[in-house]
Formats: structure tokens, C-alpha cells, sequence
């Protein structure tokens, strides 16, 4: 598992024109369609499951008025697409970097191991 806070320049996003937001993240802003043209530095072509490997990811807000962003937890049965999908991000695959980090700042961040429910079983036996 993979959980990060990151905090939001809300000022810097808020000045973006909808177009302008919905091209960094590659997503329509209204219904949360996915483009078709995404540009490559999106966030949705910079963390593309296909080829990046699947995680079962989830986003939840935190904060206040004055200090807010997001907790970020991802799910992979293997480290590796955490990882990679990390990469992408950083534009350290390729060099170019997702749109939305420049936006957003990752706080903290752990790596952390969940056992399987069968795995559990087997240590409580």
C-alpha cells in the first residue's frame, strides 16, 4: 500500500480557466469524462493503468480553508506499479513530468505492507 498527503495551491489552480484544469488533468471537469486528445503531461496519461500496471487507488480531501489538499491510497499486489506509476509522475520515465504536481505538492509518503486475509489465517492458527 501506498499513502501520500499532498497539498494544493488552490490559489494557482482556481486561476486556471475549466479548459486550462481540464487538460492538466486529462479529464473533463463537469462529468469526469476522460479526453480523447489528453495531452501527454496529464495526470490521467501520467498514471495510465495500462501501462503502468493496475492499483486500486482512492483520493479523500483534508483540511481546512487555509490548509488543504489531498490523502492519496493506492493498492497493488506488488510494489512495482506504485512505483512506476511514482515515476511517471516525476517525468522520470520520460522526462516529462505531470501537469497537475504543478499544482500540487506530495507532503509525506510511506510504503507500507498488508497482509492478505488468508495470510492473516495462517499466523492466528
Amino acid at each position: 500500500m501506498l499513502l501520500q498527503k499532498w497539498s494544493h495551491d488552490a490559489t494557482a489552480w482556481e486561476s486556471l480557466s475549466v479548459a486550462e484544469q481540464e487538460q492538466a488533468i486529462g479529464r473533463t471537469k463537469d462529468d469526469s469524462v476522460e479526453l480523447d486528445d489528453k495531452p501527454a503531461d496529464s495526470h490521467v496519461a501520467r498514471t495510465d493503468q495500462d501501462q503502468l500496471g493496475k492499483i486500486f487507488r482512492r483520493n479523500m480531501p483534508y483540511g481546512t480553508i487555509a490548509d488543504h489538499g489531498t490523502m492519496f491510497v493506492g493498492f497493488s499486489a506488488e510494489q512495482r506499479p506504485l512505483v512506476t506509476m511514482l515515476e511517471s509522475m516525476a517525468g522520470l520515465t520520460d522526462g516529462v513530468r505531470d501537469a497537475l504536481t504543478r499544482y500540487t505538492q506530495p507532503v509525506t509518503g510511506a510504503y507500507y505492507f498488508v497482509p492478505s486475509i488468508q495470510g492473516l489465517r495462517r499466523r492466528g492458527q
